[in-house]
């Protein structure tokens, strides 16, 4: 035990350390907790059952009868499920990234809790008597996330009682009255009402609740320099609760009544982010959509609160909602691990017209069938539900047009293709929208698309797969760019020697076509460069194809590189010199400039001084191997020769039956 923990004996022969400087936050005080609580702790784990615990956020499959579950693993951004949960274990692990542990560990993870506050999670959740720690409760002037939790739940509370019995909430009621909401709804989603009295909370939670437990709530916002407490915009607004997927009040939205708007407040609010609440990773209404989004694999995903209470109000419970904001990278890595199919649904006036094509590049490279759905007649879901029955709606869901088309109608409509400008217009707006498409490069999907938008405007397809990577590079460089604008100069863009330069023209290849990524694994390594940087670049992009399955795009690399400004200065110099010597087009030869079995021409002679390096010792490369025009004299592996036959042969099919402007 440190100098600064004391003992607090308990019931059952269980012994807590409290730290009176630190509290619980104490590091000494986890290691003893974890050292002497082992009685508790093992009644903790035995009596938590990790596969329930982990399905409230993962869709976990069975497999062996029950043996393992197998499910997208939450830690790192995966396509092919690599994340196992073994029962007779109590414990996961994921294959790819190697997070792994007990149930513990899990909520510690997924929570961002210490150890001791996930114990005490489990514990309730268990329905186990907590040992006392000797806090002094939610009154210590710095809560736990426990405490957060506390203090918003009775600050739904008041609202929600203010609501439905309130005389100063007559003109609420009367608007949820004209919206159709029935007092089952209002109660099962904890609806409020703060009074126009803008401290009414705040004076309630006097002698209860000191100034920073409010704002580790989200509650009160500290003033800039100390300068006091400033309560939120609550006053006057209809309250909607938000839940956390595990149903615990963590946030509040709020809607000014209508008829009773201020111009110097925005319509809607909501909480801003605090220990308990991150608005980029929560839903609205998910921890009540869970079951039905895993059981059917689809989920509706809607603009606002109202819209999506009324979803479950008819009967539609797989709609959740995003909180005032875009949707992010979050939200769509969270979703596609329990559905499969996602239909956006917006109003069709121009805003949510534009919000709809806004929010399809964040799906559309992921492997989920997304549909972009306007509600007709200028209507949000909640008027569409009031005079519609669930069946009108489901059904327009199942009609809604598949996100790539809906962005080619949408633009379509602001062009046509009556003239040639309109047809390139609309050729650009779409090669704009995939090149912008992170992830998207090199995929089945992006050929896919690509084809019918030049079958629609009858374009060749090898003239609009060549526009599409140079605009690619383009706007690849114009990130690296910004990400390295401050920094030292570039790396010179010539190497000193023949092995630098085979070594950097192959980096050049690997950042415009990165799915050639697993020819070059299946031969080179780092060590077989010499170049200190390019083997650095060259384990960049190995590590994101062999721990993560994803293909080594230029904004993957940006990411690993953040805070490396040699790495994002050699980055930006191989972008450069990849776009002058059009690197593109002669991967995409398909003529004369190729050699028996279909292999390009550029990579081999790019590989053999590489290979040869690889096999032969350090001055030994032959002359052959040295000529510029000669054939490559290293040799591909036969496995790596006919994953590269089949690629370039479906890269040649996919551009053989394309049309040209008339």
């Amino acid at each position: 035990m440190q100098p600064c923990c004391r003992l607090v004996p308990e019931n059952a022969g269980f012994v807590w350390y409290w730290c009176d400087l630190f509290g619980d936050q104490c590091a000494a005080g986890v290691r003893e907790v974890q050292g002497t609580g082992d009685d508790f702790r093992e009644l903790v784990r035995s009596s938590t059952n990790l596969v329930d615990l982990v399905a409230e956020t993962v869709t976990l499959k069975p497999l062996h009868g029950g043996r393992q579950y197998v499910g997208l693993c939450p830690f790192h951004d995966d396509h092919n499920p690599s994340f196992y949960v073994y029962p007779d274990r109590q414990s996961y692990r994921c294959w790819v990234c190697q997070q792994g542990g007990d149930c513990f560990r899990w909520v510690m993870e997924i929570e961002k809790l210490s150890f001791p506050e996930a114990m005490e999670n489990l514990a309730r959740r268990a329905r186990l008597e907590i040992p006392k720690r000797g806090r002094g409760g939610a009154g210590a002037d710095v809560p736990g996330k426990a405490a957060a939790l506390e203090i918003v739940e009775w600050a739904a509370n008041l609202m929600h009682e203010a609501l439905r019995t309130g005389r100063m909430a007559e003109h609420a009621r009367e608007y949820v009255e004209k919206r159709r909401l029935t007092a089952e709804t209002v109660r099962n989603f904890r609806l409020g009402y703060h009074p126009e009295d803008r401290y009414w909370l705040m004076d309630r939670a006097r002698g209860k609740y000191t100034p920073a437990q409010l704002v580790s709530a989200g509650l009160l916002r500290e003033r800039d320099e100390g300068q006091g407490y400033s309560a939120m915009d609550l006053a006057d607004r209809l309250i909607f609760p938000i839940f956390d997927e595990r149903s615990r009040i963590v946030a509040f939205g709020g809607r000014v009544l209508p008829g009773r708007n201020d111009q110097n407040r925005g319509k809607y609010w909501n909480s801003q982010e605090s220990g308990i609440f991150q608005k980029r990773r929560t839903m609205y209404a998910f921890d009540r959509a869970r079951e039905t989004i895993r059981r059917q694999e689809f989920v509706i995903i809607v603009e606002g609160y109202m819209d999506c209470i009324a979803c479950h109000q008819a009967g539609v419970l797989n709609a959740v909602a995003t909180l005032g904001t875009a949707l992010t990278e979050e939200h769509v890595r969270f979703l596609r691990r329990f559905a499969s199919r996602v239909v956006l649904v917006y109003d069709s006036d121009d805003a949510g017209q534009r919000a709809a094509e806004r929010s399809i590049s964040q799906f559309i490279a992921q492997d989920l069938d997304l549909r972009i759905l306007n509600v007709p007649s200028g209507k949000d879901p909640a008027d569409y539900l009031e005079d519609h029955s669930r069946e009108e709606f489901l059904s327009l869901t199942a009609s809604a047009a598949e996100a790539w088309e809906y962005k080619l109608q949408a633009v379509l409509k602001r062009t046509g293709v009556a003239t040639l400008a309109g047809r390139q217009q609309v050729l650009g707006a779409m090669l704009e929208f995939l090149a912008g498409s992170q992830g998207l490069a090199g995929t089945v999907r992006e050929d896919m698309i690509l084809r019918s938008v030049c079958w629609r405007v009858q374009v060749d397809e090898r003239v609009a797969r060549q526009q599409l990577g140079e605009l690619r590079g383009t706007a690849q460089k114009k990130l690296v760019l910004r990400r390295s604008d401050e920094l030292p100069e570039a790396v010179p863009a010539r190497p000193e020697n023949a092995l630098d330069r085979a070594e950097r023209e192959l980096l050049e290849i690997l950042l415009t076509c990165p799915d050639m990524i697993e020819i070059v694994g299946r031969n080179l390594g780092p060590d077989d460069f010499r170049n200190p940087q390019h083997q650095k670049l060259l384990e960049l992009c190995l590590d994101l194809w062999k721990e993560e399955g994803e293909l080594p795009e230029l904004g993957r690399l940006i990411s690993r590189a953040d805070s490396d400004s040699a790495m994002l200065n050699l980055i930006n110099s191989i972008v450069d010199s990849a776009e002058d010597k059009g690197i593109f087009r002669l991967m995409s030869d398909g003529g004369e400039g190729r050699l028996a079995g279909a292999i390009p021409v550029h990579l081999e002679r790019v590989l053999g001084p590489l290979l040869e390096k690889r096999d032969r010792p350090a001055g030994q490369l032959s002359r052959q191997m040295q000529a510029q025009s000669g054939p490559a004299g290293g040799t591909l592996d036969e496995n790596a020769r006919a994953a590269l036959k089949k690629l370039t042969e479906f890269r040649r099919n996919q551009t053989g039956n394309s049309g040209t402007f008339k």
